[in-house]
């Protein structure tokens, strides 16, 4: 058969190609293998964080007044992660918004692991029951981006 390729103009080279299905079909396993790798960090990390917020309730509010200013403090800190999720979540619906899809979903993560900690000093703290309302909203809000990023990785399987 090489000869009659030769005779039509394709060069040797092209037809001695080895198969690139079995390749191919050994990077999608490593794809597959590493998308289940993220979707068990992300989910164990959402469990971490709603652990946190569970446990969180057994905090009694003081009777002292405090100042709530570590409640505020991880309460505003932690919408920031929450918008950075919304913007990952558009680069689904906005073509032009794709690439920065992952980006914006690994600044959310590192945010929201830093609203999280500011939520448990909140809670370790204590306060009043107020005080200890916004650590708590804190640490599910802290706790988006990790549920999104879950979903997001799982569609890559």
């Amino acid at each position: 058969m090489a000869p009659i390729l030769l005779a039509a103009g394709i060069p040797d080279l092209l037809v001695n190609l080895p198969d690139l299905d079995r390749l191919r079909e050994l990077l999608k396993r490593i794809q597959e293998i590493l998308a289940m790798g993220g979707i068990a960090l992300a989910l164990a990390a959402s469990f971490v964080f709603l652990l946190a917020w569970v446990f969180s309730h057994l905090r009694q509010p003081s009777k002292t007044a405090s100042h709530p200013v570590i409640s505020t403090l991880a309460l505003v800190v932690a919408y920031l992660p929450v918008a950075l999720t919304l913007v990952a979540a558009l680069g689904w619906l906005v073509p032009t918004l794709a690439p920065l899809t992952l980006k914006s979903f690994a600044l959310a993560v590192v945010t929201a692991a830093f609203a999280w900690c500011l939520g448990v000093a909140a809670i370790v703290v204590g306060g009043s029951k107020q005080n200890l309302g916004r650590a708590r909203r804190a640490l599910l809000l802290a706790g988006t981006p990790w549920y999104c990023l879950a979903v997001y990785l799982s569609t890559f399987l």
